[in-house]
């Protein structure tokens, strides 16, 4: 480690007020539907080849309620992404900015199955999302185009 990034981790952890811890989580929280709704556009456009075939995805407005281990609470507004065909749906459902396990946690509901999309950040702070079946402790995948068409092909039953 360098000296800088000694000095970084110590300015970090000295800057750790509760004022401070609560100006992050609304920061975060401010940032993650623009964050959910980047991965959304880039699921569309890796499913536009489907829905020339017949596939659906539209946008269900919902609302989140969640709470900050500081204790903030937090009520905001957030799209679920909802995709159908074959008589079947699956919705992507944003449930936590905050979670355990990453920066942000999107529940996906198909037919008998769920996983989970998580949020991780990059060493530059880009969004790396992955892909996990819930209730598993497996090391999630990386989500990219292909797992993606895995789960709808699961999803849809095809």
């Amino acid at each position: 480690m360098s000296k800088a990034d000694e000095l970084a981790a110590k300015l970090r952890q000295a800057q750790r007020t509760p004022a401070g811890i609560d100006n992050c989580a609304d920061l975060a929280i401010e940032h993650w539907p623009g964050q959910v709704y980047d991965l959304y556009r880039q699921i569309e456009t890796w499913l536009a080849p489907v829905c020339e075939a017949g596939l659906v995805i539209r946008r269900n407005p919902t609302h989140v309620f969640e709470r900050h281990s500081s204790g903030s609470t937090y009520n905001y507004a957030i799209d679920q992404l909802v995709i159908e065909g074959n008589h079947r749906r699956i919705s992507l459902d944003p449930i936590a900015r905050f979670s355990t396990s990453a920066e942000g946690c999107i529940e996906i509901h198909m037919q008998g199955v769920k996983h989970c999309i998580l949020r991780t950040v990059g060493e530059h702070g880009e969004s790396l999302w992955q892909l996990r079946p819930a209730g598993q402790h497996t090391e999630p995948l990386a989500l990219d185009e292909g797992a993606l068409l895995l789960i709808i092909e699961e999803g849809l039953g095809l």
